[in-house]
């Protein structure tokens, strides 16, 4: 049975109803603590089981900093939290993040996406108090008396010797299981968010993939992306989220290991036009089930695109995702270049980019090219931003004019004057060829 401890701070009855009807169904054992202020919570004596703290900030409240580090030392271990903000506040958000609030949610409240989010805070705050406890709690070592000269004087010998024990520490890190269980066994990659390794589980043998952010600065990002692989986790192109842990303060995403063979690497071999319409149909199927959820990839590419053993398409990396039924204060410019729709390059992304970047998948599958390319990004970029793309048949004279006509639409300069989703964009396909996925429409090559 759960002993989970959640701590909602400055709820309004209704939101601690909402909450707390919520708890009944993802986590039924919690036991819930509101309190009126930090204040009152620091009276209660049972805070030592805590995982989450949910907490709603006053109109013209306190310095960020220092509610958060009172918030902080209120229990004696890691624990995750989780900020509800009203939307007249929303400009302070970025100061509760940088002082150390892990996600923040922008009220109201909705019973879809809300309920993956808390349960993925819950987790990751589970797992944060499974570790070893700390030796003392953060209250008690603020109040801690200054060091003395013999303390400043054995600090100051450590220093020589912190490269040596630093090189040490990273060892001894890269040996040690992930929650205990999980064993590294290659690094699959370094990006600018995090790394990647493949793991596996002790007990089982199970292979998996471990996502760790590079600090815990990035945290959120992960947060989100577990969130959105939850929703999306009944379709069969998704990849499967197996679990949220914490390690060292940081997120870390245990995901399904997918063995198979990127699309892009497939392409480069040659690829006949049924291995290609089957990936394209299976990831239009994919796309369009994401976009009715309302949530953009943001970053299709054939590098994120795993064709398995079995022939089957997985779309990889919800990293740069969005879910766009969320309210969010965030115009990051995010994507490969040579996919990127020039409404992105703005940093105004939405689900009709990731129809762009399908056009162009189409468009080098049904010639072999890209759309746009040069090796200077800021030329690329003009070319997407001003040049329109040669027509796809006059490098492949035997391509359909309706797929052309198909793929240039996907590839307006207006996000309005493209397939509104790749719903809609499934649909015109198998309209003008019904027959699309058995080999029949696009060149081999």
């Amino acid at each position: 049975m759960s002993s989970d401890t959640i701590l909602l701070i400055n709820l309004s009855p209704q939101e601690i109803i909402f909450i707390q009807n919520l708890l009944d169904r993802i986590d039924p054992h919690a036991n819930v603590i509101t309190v009126p202020s930090i204040e009152k919570a620091g009276t209660e004596q049972s805070l030592h089981a805590v995982v989450l703290v949910v907490f709603r900030p006053e109109s013209g409240g306190k310095n960020p900093g220092h509610v958060v580090r009172r918030i902080k030392r209120l229990v004696e271990h890691p624990v995750a939290v989780l900020l509800l903000i009203s939307p007249e506040l929303a400009a302070k958000i970025k100061g509760y993040l940088r002082a150390g609030v892990d996600e923040y949610w922008i009220l109201p409240m909705d019973s879809v996406v809300f309920p993956q989010r808390l349960h993925i805070m819950i987790e990751w705050g589970r797992s944060s108090l499974d570790e070893e406890p700390f030796k003392g709690s953060a209250h008690h070592q603020s109040r801690k008396a200054g060091p003395t000269w013999w303390e400043r004087l054995k600090e100051s010998v450590k220093r020589l010797f912190r490269k040596g024990l630093a090189r040490k520490r990273l060892v001894c890190e890269l040996s040690a299981p992930f929650a205990g269980r999980w064993n590294r066994v290659r690094s699959l990659g370094f990006g600018s968010f995090g790394e990647v390794w493949l793991v596996q589980e002790e007990a089982s043998g199970m292979p998996a993939v471990a996502k760790i952010p590079h600090n815990a600065k990035m945290n959120s990002v992960f947060i989100r992306e577990a969130a959105i692989l939850r929703r999306l986790g009944g379709h069969s192109n998704c990849v499967e989220l197996k679990e949220v842990i914490e390690e060292n303060g940081k997120v870390i995403l245990i995901e399904e290991y997918v063995e198979g063979e990127t699309l892009q690497d497939l392409l480069d071999q040659g690829m006949e036009t049924l291995g290609k319409e089957k990936a394209v149909s299976e990831l239009l199927d994919f796309l369009a089930y994401a976009h009715e959820k309302r949530i953009m990839h943001r970053d299709i590419k054939p590098e994120n695109i795993i064709i398995t053993l079995s022939g089957a398409c997985k779309l990889l990396d919800f990293g740069t995702g969005k879910d766009l039924t969320l309210k969010s204060t965030s115009s990051t410019v995010v994507g490969s270049r040579p996919y990127m729709a020039p409404e992105q390059i703005a940093g105004k992304s939405s689900i009709a980019s990731d129809v762009w970047a399908l056009g162009v998948l189409l468009y080098a599958l049904a010639t072999g090219l890209l759309p746009f390319y040069d090796e200077n990004e800021k030329k690329l970029m003009d070319m997407i931003l001003e040049c329109y793309p040669e027509p796809p048949r006059q490098l492949e004279p035997d391509l359909p004019e309706e797929l052309e006509e198909i793929i240039l639409k996907c590839l307006r300069k207006d996000p309005d004057l493209r397939f509104r989703d790749a719903g809609e964009l499934k649909r015109m396909l198998l309209e003008h060829f019904p027959h699309f996925g058995n080999g029949q429409t696009l060149p081999p090559g």
